[in-house]
């Protein structure tokens, strides 16, 4: 702040920012400290009165320094280089001058600070999409490889003693084009988690694929996996084209309903998300298409 440093102590004390051991130091004692001093120091000074664009860049650096993330509000040309070195530089819209939009990563249009807080809500709900849509796809493709070669690994053959593959590839062209392709689109219009504001930040070294979430995707493929394959054992008892269908379709199904068991870790209701809705209904509908119109039923090889 640029006031005197015993007057933003006392409004930081009203505002609840200064509790028991916390620090409040002017330009002038940052001056004289040495980095050293200042490391052991940063976390418990909450206010910096009366700083310079140097002392500022100074603070951004150190707590990078210590693996922090940093964001930095501004509107003077002062505040640029601050704005410029923080992993996250935040701008004013409307008092900001020029030098400082163009330093910074993203510009409050109304200078309210809420607007920072939506901000981080709707990056919450971005990330969580993506992470909804390689978790629902990955663990599709999983399963489906897994139904392809345990099949062939087991040695399924069909009743005339021939081997059997447990799908066709014109079979895995549509589950990959429409049954999976639908629905992973849909999930990236998902509204965001209720609740994704009441989680601690995510840390930026943390993986995509992080280790629960790789134990998830094996464990859902192989249950995905192994009711294929159990449908796919009962169909070759009458025939090879009908154990293909019932493979297919089994796995058409378990992948829908995958759908929402990737939706029901955030909060978020069956109906919230309309273009689910009308992509697990066209995915069925196609999926039905394919089994009874006997023009499909030829390119396809279900019965």
């Amino acid at each position: 702040t640029g006031d005197h440093k015993d007057t933003a102590e006392a409004i930081a004390r009203e505002l609840g920012f200064m509790t028991e051991g916390s620090l409040a130091i002017s330009g002038v004692e940052l001056q004289q400290m040495s980095d050293e001093e200042l490391k052991k120091s940063l976390r418990s000074i909450r206010i910096y009165a009366r700083v310079s664009a140097e002392h500022k860049l100074r603070i951004v650096r150190m707590w990078r320094s210590l693996g922090e993330i940093v964001a930095v509000t501004g509107d003077g040309v002062n505040d640029a280089p601050a704005i410029k070195e923080a992993n996250i530089g935040i701008a004013m819209g409307i008092k900001g001058t020029d030098v400082t939009k163009e330093a910074a990563d993203m510009v409050i249009t109304d200078d309210n600070f809420a607007s920072i807080v939506n901000a981080v809500e709707e990056g919450r709900g971005i990330y969580d999409n993506i992470i909804k849509f390689v978790n629902y796809l990955l663990s599709s493709n999983i399963a489906e490889l897994m139904v392809i070669f345990v099949g062939m690994a087991i040695g399924f053959k069909d009743p005339t003693g021939n081997p059997f593959v447990s799908l066709s590839a014109v079979q895995l062209l549509l589950l990959n084009l429409v049954t999976d392709g639908f629905p992973a689109i849909a999930l990236g219009m998902d509204s965001v988690d209720p609740k994704a504001m009441e989680r601690f930040p995510r840390k930026s070294s943390d993986p995509i694929l992080s280790f629960r979430f790789s134990l998830q995707l094996v464990l859902l493929s192989t249950v995905t996996g192994v009711g294929t394959l159990a449908a796919c054992h009962f169909g070759l008892r009458t025939s090879a084209a009908l154990a293909q269908t019932m493979a297919f379709t089994t796995l058409v199904v378990l992948e829908l309903v995958r759908v929402q068991m990737v939706r029901s870790q955030y909060h978020i209701g069956f109906f919230s998300n309309r273009w689910i809705i009308g992509a697990l209904g066209s995915s069925l509908l196609v999926q039905l298409m394919v089994i009874y119109l006997p023009p499909l039923q030829k390119i396809f090889g279900t019965v």
